[in-house]
C-alpha cells in the first residue's frame, strides 16, 4: 500500500515537473514570437521613414538641380552679354548700340526708331548689370580702378607725413565731413516726416478714384478731376516750401541740406511718375463698368506694397512689375558701402587738401585779380576730382547697394558717358536714372501733348526743369542764390548741344572732357569763393537782397592789379 502511495507520488511529481517545462517553453516561444514582431515592425517603420527621407532627398536635388541650371543659363547668358558689350565698347561703337543689345532703355532706342502709333516709346525695364559692374571683369580695367586707390592711399600719406612732419601734428581730412554732415540726426527725422508725407499719397489716391467711380454725371466727375489736379499741385508746392523752410529753420550744414533736399526733389519726382502712371488706367476703368469680380477702384489702383516698392526702388519711372534677382548677395551690399564711405572720405579729403587754402581767406580782405585766376584754375584738378567721385559714388555705389538691397535686377543708371562726343549724348549717358524720368514725364508728354512734335521747346523745357531743381538745391543749401549751375545747364548746355552735334568723335570727346574739366572747376571754385566770403564777412540776411547779391562781390571783393602784365618769354633775361 506504501509502495502503491510512493509511486503515485513519484508519477504526479514527474507530472508537474514536465507541465512547468512545457509552459517554460511556451513563455519562451511567446516572448520570442513578440520581440520578432517587435523587430519586424521596427523594420517596417525603418523602412518607412528611409523610403520618406529618400523622397524627401530626391525631391530637395531635384529642386537644387533645377536652380543650378537656373543660374546655369543665366549665367551663360549674362557671359555671352557681357562679351558682346565688351567687345562693342573696345570697338569704340555708340552707346546706342550696346543699349540695343543688352535689350536697352527706351531713352536711347526712342532716338533710333520711329515711333509708333504717334508715341513716343516707353521706358523698358531689362535685369542687366551696371556698366562699371562688366567693366570691372576685366583685368585691365579692374587694375584702373587699383591705381585710383593706391593714389588715395599715396595722397593721405603724403599729406599725414608733410602735416608731421612741417607743422607737427596730423590732419586726416575729416573737417569737412563733421562741418558737413553736422546734424545729420535731425535731417534724418526731417527725412522720416517727408516719407510720412508721401505715404499719404497713395489713400490720397485711391481716394480720388473711389469717389470719380461713384460720379454718374460727366460734369461732376470734371469737378472732381480739376479738384484733384489743384490738390496734387497744392500739396507739391506745400511739400517743397515745408522742407526748404525747415532746412532754413533748422540750420542744417551744407552737406546734411543737400541731403535732405535731393530726397525733397526724389519724393516730388516719385509723386509725380505714380499719379501720372496711373492716371490713364484709372480714367479707364473708373469711366467704363467695373468687372465682377473685382470693384472699379480696386483694379485701378496698384497694391500699397506696389507703391512701398516704388518709393524706395532706385529708379524714377513707376511700373507695377521690375525685374528682380533671386537673392541678395550681402557682400556685394558691403563692399558699394566700404566705396561709398571710402569716396566720402576723399572728397572731403580733396576739400580740405586741395581746395580749403585757396578759398578760405576771401572776405577777410581783398583778393587781386592775378590770385582769382591762380585759385580759378587751382581748383580745375580737385573739381574734376570730386566731380568723378561723385558719380562713383552715388551712380554706381550707392544705387548698386540699394538694387542689391530691394533685388532690383535693372541697374543701367549710366551709359559710357565718358565716351561721349556731344553734348547731348553725354547728358543721355550721364544720369540714366533723372534723364529717364525727364524723358518719360517732361519731354514725351511735352511732345506728345503741348508743344505737339516741337522737340525743340520740349528740350528747353527738360533742360529748364532740371536746371531749376539744380539751382533750388545749390541755394537753400548753401543759403546764397548764384546762378552758376542754372546758367550752365540752360544757357552752355543748350549751346554744347548745337556746337558738338556734328563733330568728329575724337574732337567732341576732347572739347566735352574739356568743358566738364573747366566748368567743374570754375562752379566749384565761384561756390566756395561766395560760401567763404560770406563766413568772413556775414550779412544780416534780413532781406532778399542780401540772398541776391553775391557777397564776394561786395565785401572785400576782387581788386585789380595794376602791375598785372605779361612780358613775353625773350624779356624775362
Amino acid at each position: 500500500m506504501s509502495e502503491l502511495n510512493s509511486s503515485t507520488n513519484s508519477a504526479s511529481s514527474s507530472c508537474g515537473s514536465s507541465d512547468g517545462e512545457s509552459n517554460g517553453v511556451g513563455k519562451r516561444a511567446q516572448r520570442e514570437l513578440k520581440e520578432e514582431v517587435v523587430k519586424d515592425m521596427a523594420i517596417d517603420k525603418m523602412r518607412e521613414k528611409m523610403d520618406s527621407l529618400v523622397h524627401k532627398l530626391e525631391k530637395d536635388v531635384e529642386r537644387k538641380l533645377d536652380l543650378l541650371v537656373e543660374d546655369l543659363v543665366g549665367e551663360v547668358k549674362l557671359f555671352n552679354l557681357k562679351n558682346y558689350k565688351l567687345r562693342e565698347l573696345f570697338k569704340e561703337s555708340s552707346s546706342s548700340s550696346i543699349s540695343t543689345a543688352d535689350g536697352g532703355s527706351s531713352s536711347s532706342r526712342g532716338r533710333n526708331r520711329s515711333r509708333t502709333g504717334g508715341k513716343l516709346p516707353d521706358k523698358e525695364f531689362v535685369a542687366r548689370n551696371s556698366l562699371l559692374t562688366d567693366l570691372f571683369e576685366v583685368k585691365h580695367i579692374k587694375t584702373i580702378y587699383h591705381i585710383f586707390v593706391v593714389i588715395l592711399i599715396i595722397m593721405f600719406l603724403n599729406t599725414v607725413v608733410h602735416d608731421f612732419v612741417d607743422r607737427g601734428r596730423i590732419n586726416l581730412g575729416f573737417r569737412p565731413i563733421v562741418a558737413g554732415f553736422g546734424k545729420f540726426h535731425i535731417a534724418l527725422l526731417l527725412w522720416s516726416c517727408m516719407q510720412i508725407a508721401t505715404l499719404c499719397v497713395y489713400p490720397s489716391f485711391c481716394l480720388w478714384v473711389f469717389v470719380r467711380k461713384d460720379c454718374k454725371k460727366n460734369e461732376s466727375r470734371k469737378v472732381w478731376d480739376i479738384s484733384s489736379i489743384f490738390g496734387l499741385v497744392l500739396y507739391q508746392c506745400t511739400f517743397v516750401a515745408f522742407v526748404i523752410k525747415a532746412v532754413l529753420w533748422l540750420d542744417l550744414p551744407p552737406a546734411s541740406s543737400v541731403a535732405v533736399l535731393m530726397e525733397m526733389t526724389r519724393f516730388v519726382m516719385k509723386v509725380h511718375a505714380f499719379v501720372r502712371s496711373n492716371i490713364p488706367r484709372a480714367l479707364e476703368k473708373t469711366t467704363k463698368t467695373a468687372s465682377e469680380d473685382k470693384p472699379a477702384h480696386a483694379v485701378a489702383v496698384p497694391s500699397f506694397s506696389k507703391f512701398i516698392y516704388f518709393l524706395f526702388a532706385p529708379t524714377l519711372v513707376y511700373r507695377d512689375e521690375y525685374p528682380r534677382t533671386k537673392r541678395i548677395r550681402w557682400s556685394v551690399v558691403f563692399r558699394h558701402v566700404l566705396e561709398v564711405i571710402g569716396v566720402i572720405f576723399y572728397i572731403s579729403f580733396i576739400f580740405e587738401r586741395f581746395l580749403t587754402p585757396l578759398f578760405d581767406r576771401f572776405g577777410h580782405a581783398e583778393i587781386s585779380s592775378g590770385k582769382f585766376v591762380l585759385s580759378l584754375f587751382g581748383s580745375v584738378m580737385p573739381g574734376s576730382l570730386s566731380f568723378l567721385c561723385g558719380f562713383y559714388c552715388l551712380l554706381h555705389a550707392w544705387m548698386n547697394a540699394s538694387s542689391e538691397l530691394l533685388r532690383f535686377a535693372d541697374r543701367l543708371f549710366y551709359r559710357d558717358w565718358w565716351n561721349a562726343s556731344s553734348f547731348a549724348e553725354y547728358i543721355r549717358s550721364w544720369n540714366v536714372v533723372v534723364h529717364d524720368w525727364l524723358y518719360t514725364y517732361i519731354y514725351k508728354d511735352a511732345v506728345e501733348h503741348v508743344f505737339k512734335d516741337c522737340r525743340f521747346l520740349a528740350t528747353v523745357l527738360v533742360f529748364t526743369v532740371s536746371a531749376i531743381f539744380h539751382e533750388v538745391i545749390l541755394a537753400f543749401a548753401f543759403r546764397f542764390f548764384f546762378p552758376v549751375m542754372f546758367v550752365q545747364f540752360e544757357f552752355m548746355g543748350l549751346l554744347l548741344m548745337f556746337v558738338t552735334r556734328n563733330m568728329s568723335k575724337d574732337v567732341g570727346n576732347i572739347l566735352l572732357w574739356l568743358m566738364l574739366c573747366i566748368g567743374n572747376g570754375i562752379q566749384l571754385s565761384l561756390y566756395n569763393m561766395e560760401y567763404y566770403a560770406r563766413r568772413n564777412c556775414p550779412v544780416s540776411g534780413e532781406s532778399l537782397v542780401d540772398y541776391l547779391i553775391p557777397v564776394s562781390w561786395s565785401c572785400n571783393g576782387i581788386s585789380h592789379n595794376p602791375n598785372w602784365t605779361i612780358s613775353a618769354p625773350w624779356e624775362l633775361n
